[in-house]
């Protein structure tokens, strides 16, 4: 028989050791019946999402037809559109332009306001020359006219007249030979990447500067009618090759020549950068001696007119 506890005076009394608890936790009535609304699944088509349709093969058949009505109804907007849609487009089409027009602008605009002050400068003096230039032959032809006009000695006037545009005439087509103040310009290109496009817009320019005559490598000839162009030989100039170190030769008003050609983005520009790599040397010059001719080609088509008649 087990020992029982003793208490006496000073001591507690021992207390009785609990029974385990063979009873599991269990949730309360409240979890079980939320756990059962959450998972519960649904049994009728009532309880089944608005979309659950769309996943079955009627849903489908519906779906395709809503797709074809709208991508009728755009095609139809696209192919027959409306008042309101010509308006808008018209619009963006004016805006459009606009903007590419004011782009443009000041693309062109951005050349002169980021040219320094020497090349604006050089550019005037440029303009002013050539303006001097014109302002002269006015003159001259004023004088012309009045002489005509006088009637004292008309025939010799109109005779010296015309042999004067002869003689223009002549050097411009290039069938006589021409001296006069100029610039030699030589351009050494040890990549061969002076082509006839960079050519081309060094004429340009010089022709632009107020150049008379210009001659290539002494021996072209530059003409209204000259072509330029590269084939296996390299570049050539109506059919001649050109060989390197190019000499372009020009007549006209040296400082003025000179300066554009040295104009910032100008001949000299491209042809020193990067892309081309090569070397121009411009000479200024009192007297440039031009004798190479121009073979003129007869006209297979185009023939002088008759002078309308004089009225009476």
């Amino acid at each position: 028989m087990p020992e029982q506890p003793v208490s006496g005076p000073g001591r507690r009394p021992a207390r009785r050791p609990r029974r385990p608890s063979r009873a599991t936790h269990r949730p309360s009535p409240m979890r079980r019946t939320l756990f059962r609304r959450r998972t519960k699944e649904p049994e009728t088509a009532a309880e089944f999402p608005a979309d659950h349709e769309e996943t079955t093969g009627a849903g489908w058949d519906r779906q395709l037809v809503r797709t074809e009505r709208a991508r009728d109804r755009l095609a139809a907007s696209l192919w027959r559109p409306g008042r309101g849609q010509l308006i808008a487009a018209l619009i963006l089409f004016i805006v459009g332009l606009a903007g590419v027009m004011q782009v443009r602008i000041n693309a062109a605009d951005d050349i002169y306001a980021t040219a320094r002050r020497e090349d604006l400068i050089q550019l005037l003096d440029g303009l002013g020359s050539e303006s001097r230039r014109l302002e002269g032959e006015i003159a001259e032809l004023e004088r012309t006219r009045t002489s005509l006009q006088s009637g004292a000695d008309t025939e010799r006037v109109a005779r010296e007249e015309a042999e004067k545009r002869v003689e223009v005439l002549s050097v411009l087509a290039g069938t006589v030979p021409a001296e006069g103040p100029g610039i030699r310009m030589r351009i050494a290109d040890p990549n061969n990447l002076v082509n006839a496009d960079v050519l081309l817009n060094a004429v340009e320019e010089m022709r632009d500067a107020g150049a008379e005559v210009i001659e290539v490598n002494n021996t072209i000839r530059v003409v209204a009618s000259t072509w330029f162009g590269m084939d296996s030989r390299g570049l050539v100039i109506d059919g001649q090759p050109v060989s390197s170190p190019i000499v372009v030769e020009v007549i006209g008003e040296p400082h003025s020549l000179a300066e554009a050609a040295k104009f910032r983005g100008g001949i000299v520009s491209e042809i020193t950068g990067p892309q081309i790599g090569g070397q121009v040397q411009i000479e200024e010059l009192n007297r440039v001696v031009i004798e190479s001719l121009h073979a003129v080609r007869q006209n297979q088509y185009a023939q002088p007119a008759s002078p309308p008649p004089t009225p009476r």
